[in-house]
């Protein structure tokens, strides 16, 4: 045996490339090398197993029980590590489907290399789960490549800084709080009964609704505070702090502890100090807008705050909700600007979101899909030009704003989409009632809907009769399931990706369509079968675990999987952004580092023994 050949062979294959030249070198001395004919049985079930195993040449089948299908293993794949790991009997029998030349490694040199190295005993885990979620844990560490703790693991208590609050009493009159707010030089007075907080006075409150409404000073202050403010404790995190005030438009945080009694207040000038471009800037700038043109100056800065966000550490799921939020404050900011030019609407409305925005979902570089839900007073020959002069200043503002047209012309511009609540009514009870395998492809876009801005209710009356319907109809649910297993997802039999075919890139892997789909297909699924309002993807999973439709641990796997991936699209969107190149969701294998190619590899058999389950659950009707 050449041992330069052995130690060349293991540098280009997972996990032994990421070892040290010595480490390689010291594990090729201690390789045998051993031939399998076609059809041999290499491994049988229930035996001792002495070594740990690496196809060089030729390719493998693993059978569970001796029966059933578990892996396929080509080239640099590796077996056996299970009953070593845990020092049983074999579960697997492994059958050389080709002439193989099989390295093994002696059970007593892989456990001691296992002991000195985190990341092999990662890579070594269990099963697939195992690994992604031990993945998933360490994914913001400084060691895998993706930053340090940053946001993350910061803790309000951090921030705020120890002195006496300055508070006042309901009873106080509004002239001796604004001096007490002057004289501590703040601009959050906390307002306190007995120690606990019931409310707060800002400056903003001062000038609105005391100088606005020339209300006198002599009221109290009860008359003008805001009461049973929306708090957080020292425990809370930065990121939660961050998307609440983003999402409410609140500037301010009174801290409480356990007793409800107050101990700081913090800004969002605060955060503002502690980091740079944030979605709490981004999201004020848009709010400041004058015009279509300033929004769309504002709104361009998503990818400053995607990139800040990944180089922070900070989760996938939180930037998907930062990015989610800019994206639906210039929905609404360019609605009040467009009103503001046309007048008030002549019915009351509401404009709908779908897609990842409505998941809270969005990634950078994504393009539109909104709609108008009329009240059902609306009259064509006397409201629609407003509606479409309306839609037609938000369409174009929203494109100057890089959220391009949609291809598939699902905006508010289209009629189709501009429609009353009775109109709406009905095109979905078509779609529930008479399904077909094209209209559930073209259709599956409209099930993830929110309302952003405008009369919440007429939504809340569609989603309510929406969910109704599809959930007593076992027929659709069977097309819809049987639409979300069908997606192919990019890992061969082989553990090889995929890859489609861009005119552009070559050949990639389509994250948005390839890996991120599958999971909100499958989410998608239960929320429909089982009448979910919820239209976050992990929050549908969880529901549906509370709901007893999905185990714990199989909803932990799929939303290890979605972080996971949705973790790699966003370094790679942030990527892009560095070096000046449009935002797409293709990536090429070759730009993987291992971590995620084979964590990527992990997160697509779990996503693929899923569709299987959701096939046999739902795809014949509901059992």
């Amino acid at each position: 045996m050449e041992i330069d050949e052995v130690i060349s062979f293991l540098k280009r294959h997972a996990p032994f490339d990421a070892q040290s030249a010595d480490h390689i070198a010291s594990l090729a001395r201690k390789i045998e090398v051993r031939y399998f004919p076609r059809g041999t049985v290499i491994i049988d079930v229930g035996k001792e197993n002495r070594a740990l195993s690496i196809v060089r040449s030729g390719a493998v089948e693993l059978r569970l029980g001796g029966t059933d299908l578990n892996h396929r293993l080509g080239e640099g794949g590796v077996f056996g590590y299970l009953s070593l790991l845990h020092h049983e009997l074999t579960r697997n029998k492994v059958i050389a489907l080709e002439d193989c030349l099989i390295y093994q490694l002696p059970k007593e040199d892989f456990l001691k290399w296992l002991k000195h190295h985190e990341s092999l005993r990662i890579f070594f885990a269990k099963d697939d789960a195992e690994r992604l979620h031990r993945a998933v844990e360490g994914l913001h560490r400084t060691e895998n490549g993706y930053g340090d703790a940053g946001m993350i693991a910061v803790k309000l208590e951090t921030l705020l800084r120890r002195k006496d609050v300055v508070t006042a009493s309901p009873n106080d009159t509004i002239r001796d709080a604004a001096k007490r707010m002057a004289q501590a030089d703040v601009s959050t007075l906390p307002i306190t009964h007995q120690g606990k907080l019931v409310g707060i006075m800002t400056d903003k409150d001062l000038r609105r609704r005391v100088l606005g409404q020339e209300i006198p000073l002599d009221e109290p202050v009860s008359s003008v505070m805001t009461p049973d403010p929306i708090t957080m404790t020292l425990d809370d995190g930065l990121l939660s702090a961050m998307l609440v005030m983003s999402q409410k438009n609140i500037h301010h945080f009174p801290i409480v502890d356990s007793a409800n009694q107050i101990v700081g207040v913090i800004s969002s000038s605060d955060l503002l100090n502690r980091f740079g471009m944030n979605a709490l800037q981004v999201v004020a700038e848009i709010k400041a807008a004058p015009d279509a043109a300033t929004v769309a100056i504002a709104a361009q800065r998503v990818g400053a705050v995607l990139t800040n966000l990944i180089e922070s550490g900070v989760d996938a799921d939180h930037i998907a909700r930062f990015v989610s939020n800019i994206g639906e404050t210039t929905h609404r900011q360019l609605l009040k600007l467009a009103e503001d030019q046309l007048g008030p609407p002549p019915v009351p409305y509401a404009l709908v979101v779908f897609g990842s925005l409505a998941r809270q979902e969005q990634a950078g570089g994504s393009d539109q899909d909104n709609g108008f839900v009329l009240d059902d007073r609306y009259n064509p020959a006397e409201h629609a030009p407003y509606f479409e002069q309306l839609a037609t200043l938000l369409c174009d503002g929203l494109n100057s704003a890089g959220y391009i047209y949609c291809p598939g012309d699902i905006m508010a511009t289209n009629e189709k989409w501009r429609q009353p609540l009775a109109v709406w009514k009905d095109r979905y009870r078509n779609w529930i009632e008479k399904p077909d395998p094209e209209n559930v492809l073209n259709t599956t876009i409209f099930f993830d809907m929110r309302c952003v801005a405008g009369e919440e209710g007429l939504v809340d009356i569609l989603r309510a009769q929406i969910f109704e319907w599809s959930s007593a109809n076992r027929i659709f649910l069977s097309f819809i399931a049987r639409a979300a297993s069908n997606t192919k997802v990019p890992l061969g039999f082989f553990r090889n990706f995929l890859l489609q075919h861009d005119e552009k890139e070559g050949h990639v892997l389509d994250l948005k369509h390839q890996a991120i789909a599958p999971v909100v297909d499958i989410a998608r699924v239960y929320a429909l079968a089982l009448g979910l309002a919820d239209v976050n993807s992990k929050e549908r999973l969880k529901m549906a675990v509370e709901r007893g439709s999905l185990g714990p641990e199989e909803a932990s796997n799929l939303i290890d999987c979605f972080e996971f991936i949705h973790s790699v699209r966003f370094r790679h969107q942030s990527n892009q952004i560095k070096r000046g190149e449009p935002l797409t969701n293709n990536l090429s294998p070759t730009s993987l580092s291992r971590f995620e190619r084979e964590h990527l590899k992990d997160a697509f058999r779990i996503i693929r023994n899923h569709m299987d389950r959701i096939s046999r659950t739902y795809a014949g009707g509901i059992q």
